[in-house]
């Protein structure tokens, strides 16, 4: 497609400006029937601190810790019109206290020029007829480079606000992010997996 910048996850290819160079919000999902690198088990059991080595295939995975914890990580390549640029991985831990969800998101750099990440947020969603918006938790602007140890962030326990309906909720990692030597991009969401408060 010779696009000038994009973003490609398993959900699909976001573009940031056309092979004109022309700004987009073009998202194109990824077909059911294109094909995918092999996926994680969906439900495994987490060690210590695997998360730079769990589900390195280009996929979204997700993985149930426990009754009240899981974990949805997502691999993501940038690029221009010449190809690749490079890679990173972004982990979203969802934790549920009572009526209140607490997210912990880390970053891991995988490949390409030193990435510095802002207007980054865990945005909760409340599930119904109409999405609503139930929180927009800022994070901190954080750098990632080749050199140990900043190629990791981890932003720390993000608290939710109280979910006072029954219902079913998820929430979704925002960013945008500017290589090192490149225009800023724009990522699509990381949705976690649906959760539901009685």
């Amino acid at each position: 497609m010779k696009v000038q910048q994009w973003v490609c996850n398993a959900e699909g290819l976001t573009i940031n400006r056309d092979s004109a160079g022309r700004s987009s919000e073009q998202f194109i999902p990824k077909k059911s029937t294109d094909y995918g690198a092999a996926r994680q088990p969906s439900k495994v059991t987490a060690m210590a601190d695997d998360l730079d080595s769990w589900c390195e295939f280009g996929t979204v995975c997700h993985r149930k810790i426990n009754s009240y914890v899981s974990e949805t990580k997502g691999n993501a390549a940038y690029g221009n019109q010449s190809g690749v640029i490079g890679n990173y991985d972004a982990i979203i831990r969802t934790n549920l206290n009572g009526r209140q969800a607490q997210w912990r998101v880390t970053l891991i750099w995988d490949n390409g020029p030193r990435l510095s990440f802002s207007s980054s947020q865990v945005q909760c969603v409340e599930h119904g007829w109409i999405p609503v918006i139930c929180g927009n938790h800022g994070l901190p602007n954080v750098t990632l480079t080749t050199y140990s140890p900043t190629w990791r962030h981890d932003h720390g326990v993000i608290y939710g606000n109280y979910l006072r309906n029954s219902n079913n909720y998820h929430g979704a990692f925002q960013t945008v992010f500017t290589p090192s030597g490149y225009p800023t991009y724009w990522a699509g969401n990381l949705a976690t997996e649906t959760f539901n408060c009685l």
